[in-house]
C-alpha cells in the first residue's frame, strides 16, 4: 500500500507547495524548497515534494529523478543568501507573530552566522519512529559549521547516542 495521497488542506507542506505559506527559495517540476522557520543552523532548508507524499520510498520515477536536482539546486541558494538579513526578516513575518522565535533568535547569535558552510548534513526522518513531525516528506539540508557541535564524528549516527560511537 502506498502512502502517497492527494494534497490536503490541513497539510502545512501542501500549502507551502501551493505557494500559500513560507516563501519558496527553489523549485523544479517535482519539489519546492524553503528556509526552515525553526532553524537549527544558519541556512537550514527543507526540500518537499509538490505532491502529498509521506515517505521517500513513495516517490515516483519522475520525483526520484528530480530529488537530487532539488538538493543540488538549494545549496547555491543557501550559500548566496544573506542569512543575517533573512533571519531578521523572519522575526517580522506576520504569520509567525504568535509562534516562539527562540530558534531564529538563537541562530542570529551564532558566531559563525555569515560564514560559508563547511559541510552539510542531509536527510529525512522517514516515519514517526524516526522523528518525523509532519506527515509529508521533507528532506532536510542542514548546513554545518566548524564548531557547531563539540565533536561531529558519527554525524547522523548520533540520533541514537548510546550506540553511535564505534572503534576503527
Amino acid at each position: 500500500m502506498t502512502s502517497a495521497q492527494p494534497a490536503h488542506n490541513d497539510c502545512y507542506f501542501c500549502r507551502v507547495a501551493a505557494g500559500l505559506a513560507d516563501p519558496i527559495i527553489y523549485e523544479n517540476r517535482s519539489f519546492v524548497a524553503l528556509f526552515d522557520t525553526n532553524p537549527v543552523n544558519p541556512g537550514h532548508a527543507l526540500v518537499i515534494p509538490r505532491r502529498h507524499v509521506v515517505s521517500l520510498f513513495d516517490l515516483d520515477e519522475t520525483e526520484q529523478s528530480d530529488y537530487f536536482d532539488a538538493i543540488y539546486g538549494v545549496r547555491p541558494v543557501i550559500e548566496s543568501t544573506d542569512l543575517t538579513a533573512l533571519y531578521r526578516e523572519m522575526l517580522t513575518r506576520d504569520y509567525l507573530r504568535e509562534r516562539p522565535k527562540d530558534h531564529i533568535e538563537g541562530v542570529l547569535e551564532l558566531p559563525f552566522l555569515g560564514n560559508r558552510p563547511d559541510a552539510y548534513t542531509i536527510g529525512n526522518n522517514d516515519g514517526r519512529a524516526a522523528g518525523r513531525s509532519i506527515d509529508h516528506l521533507h528532506v532536510i539540508l542542514l548546513p554545518r559549521y566548524k564548531g557547531d557541535v563539540e565533536d561531529p564524528r558519527g554525524g547522523i549516527r548520533n540520533v541514537i547516542p548510546d550506540r553511535a560511537k564505534y572503534h576503527r
